[in-house]
């Protein structure tokens, strides 16, 4: 695990059995994409600091267990599918399909909630929240809750290509437009200053064209 025992601890006890599980199973039996460039910005760090968001703003908004597994799956698998570190929209759609396709084999429980949420979290929340309504059914709130939240800890993550990268006034949740802080710290804490560095130079280049609205 990349983000610092130091924080780790500093979580609820809900949030740190959770977060220390997840980020383990990811580490074992996730698979990633192998992105050209060589430098960590939609990888196992970044999903592992939307993990920990995730569950934060979920256990701070009261959300269930069968919530809180939803928004940890979306999590460790959200990016595995990328082709490159630019906006890539359709990533989402293929990593949805390797986590149902993971799941099948048997290794973990389908959750329709999760795979929805990867698949249109690179996608406007239009379409999203149209698209999740019409499918969840009877738990189309809850389904749609558990998407808000999960982008909002995707969105949080930002702060690791620069802090234009992150524009507040799109967060979903209360609990995320909190979290502003501490999600700079995350990002301090577990990138290599001149790794960081790298990241913002690379990404200023696009600066003018940046979506701030998808990741």
């Amino acid at each position: 695990m990349n983000i610092p025992s130091s924080i780790i601890d500093d979580q609820s006890p809900r949030v740190r059995q959770l977060f220390i599980h997840w980020a383990g199973y990811m580490e074992a039996c996730v698979e990633f994409w192998e992105i050209p460039g060589n430098i960590d910005i939609h990888t196992q760090g970044h999903c592992e600091r939307v993990l920990l968001h995730a569950l934060r703003i979920g256990h701070q908004r009261g959300m269930n267990e069968r919530s809180l597994a939803a928004l940890a799956h979306a999590a460790i698998f959200h990016d595995t599918r990328r082709k490159d570190n630019y906006l890539d929209v359709g990533h989402g759609g293929r990593a949805a399909q390797y986590y149902r396709t993971y799941c099948h084999g048997g290794s973990l429980d389908f959750l329709g909630e999760a795979y929805e949420s990867i698949k249109y979290h690179d996608r406007d929340d239009d379409l999203g929240n149209r698209l999740i309504l019409r499918k969840g059914g009877d738990r189309a709130r809850q389904w749609l809750e558990v998407y808000h939240v999960f982008k909002d800890a995707d969105a949080l993550d930002r702060l690791r290509l620069g802090t234009w990268c992150l524009d507040e006034k799109y967060l979903r949740t209360p609990e995320a437009k909190a979290m502003v802080g501490f999600a700079q710290t995350v990002v301090n804490e577990t990138t290599d200053p001149v790794e960081l560095e790298r990241m913002y130079r690379m990404m200023d280049v696009f600066r003018p064209h940046f979506d701030k609205k998808t990741d």
